[in-house]
């Protein structure tokens, strides 16, 4: 351990309870022999660490005035061998850099005013609102943007209160309220905020306000502001073209009121609309692919002619431009049936074989059997089945 220590450029050596050397490198010898009393301040150090009060204490001393000594810096340490003997680990060491200290310091210093101008700068270039205030509303920091919304500078700003720069004291009241209420539960809050300028002009902000602790404890609010000026102005313009519409909208109501007979009349007007739209929609029949190069037609309600005709039309249509091989009629939902629409189904059937084609009719009821049974009608060549899957499933297998 000697030669560890004696490697060591600076003064160390380990003391034990009485203050006693156990170690000390040549170093400490030479500077404070083999059995130098040390500065009380030193001993008294040593005890507190070797008392358990600190583990670790650092201790500097100056020199005294006319002592051209340098000032002294020591390190306490301490430690205890496997006996369990309380033991001080001691490093001494002169503080020769104390004026190179200094001079760092005025760096430091230099480089912090330099950064704080940098900031100031920054916040100065934002053109939005940026501002911290204290407990009472009164301004700790203010960029130029908020300072030229009172037409002062940021340094007039700095240490008036809101109360000093608003006109409206009621607004006034509001921010007040809202920073101490920041201040007081420590949470962040976005608000929408209006303040009249001295100017008269109205403008609308939208603000963070955040919650900020200083090194002395006091909690101040930093703010900052965007003016939404143009949009609540835009806002308010929809508003006013949505009550004048609104009040257009009730003089039409009052003029429809006042032509009531015409109004009748449009009603009328519709209903037959509607009833012949009804109409139009009872005489249509569904045509859905059911398969591949396969259809079916649903014949549902009176098959009259005119009907017949559009069905027709449509079919046709849906066979020549979709090239589909086989139609199948279901008339399932036909519980009545008389001569002619059977001889409408049959040119139906027809048609579609005209245009190569094929045609099956399924779902027959009894009662519409024995109704064209009854009345003669012959179906002999028309193709028929149970059920439209019946018929499906003939038409694919002879694919």
């Amino acid at each position: 351990m000697h030669a560890d220590l004696d490697a060591f450029p600076e003064p160390l050596a380990v003391l034990d309870s009485s203050l006693q050397l156990r170690e000390a490198n040549v170093a400490w010898r030479d500077a404070f022999g083999e059995a130098a009393r040390l500065a009380p301040e030193v001993e008294e150090a040593a005890r507190e660490v070797l008392g358990g009060a600190r583990s670790r204490l650092e201790l500097e001393i100056d020199a005294a005035p006319g002592d051209s000594a340098s000032p002294q810096r020591w390190t306490f340490l301490r430690c205890a061998r496997s006996e369990g003997e309380p033991l001080v680990f001691v490093h001494a060491r002169t503080w020769t850099a104390r004026l190179d200290d200094a001079t760092a310091q005025r760096r430091r210093e230099d480089e912090l005013a330099e950064e704080v101008e940098l900031l100031r700068t920054f916040i100065n270039l934002a053109p939005n609102l940026m501002f911290i205030k204290d407990r009472c509303s009164r301004y700790v920091l203010a960029n130029t943007a908020l300072a030229a919304c009172y037409g002062v500078t940021p340094e007039q700003v700095v240490s008036a209160s809101q109360h000093e720069l608003t006109s409206s004291a009621e607004e006034a009241a509001g921010f007040t309220s809202a920073d101490r209420q920041v201040i007081d539960t420590r949470q962040p809050v976005v608000i929408a905020e209006k303040e009249t300028r001295p100017n008269g002009e109205v403008h609308w902000y939208e603000t963070v306000k955040t919650p900020i602790v200083r090194r002395s404890g006091e909690v101040q609010v930093a703010c900052f502001s965007v003016d939404v000026t143009a949009r609540q102005r835009a806002q308010e313009a929809l508003e006013r073209s949505a009550r004048e519409l609104q009040d257009m909208a009730a003089a039409a109501r009052r003029e429809a009121d006042e032509k009531s007979a015409l109004a009748a009349e449009l009603d009328r007007r519709l209903a037959v609309i509607q009833a012949q739209h009804q109409q139009i929609q009872a005489l249509s029949a569904p045509i859905l692919e059911v398969a591949d190069g396969i259809v079916g037609v649903p014949l549902i309600g009176a098959m009259d002619e005119e009907r017949t005709a559009t069905l027709t039309e449509r079919l046709l249509d849906i066979i020549a431009t979709r090239q589909v091989r086989s139609v199948v009629l279901d008339l399932s939902a036909l519980e009545l049936i008389d001569t002619r629409t059977a001889d409408r189904l049959i040119s139906i059937v027809r048609a579609i074989g005209l245009l190569g084609a094929r045609a099956a009719v399924t779902g027959i009821q009894p009662a519409v059997a024995q109704t064209m049974t009854s009345l003669g009608i012959d179906l002999s060549s028309i193709v028929t089945t149970r059920t439209p899957k019946d018929a499906i499933r003939l038409f694919s297998a002879r694919a």
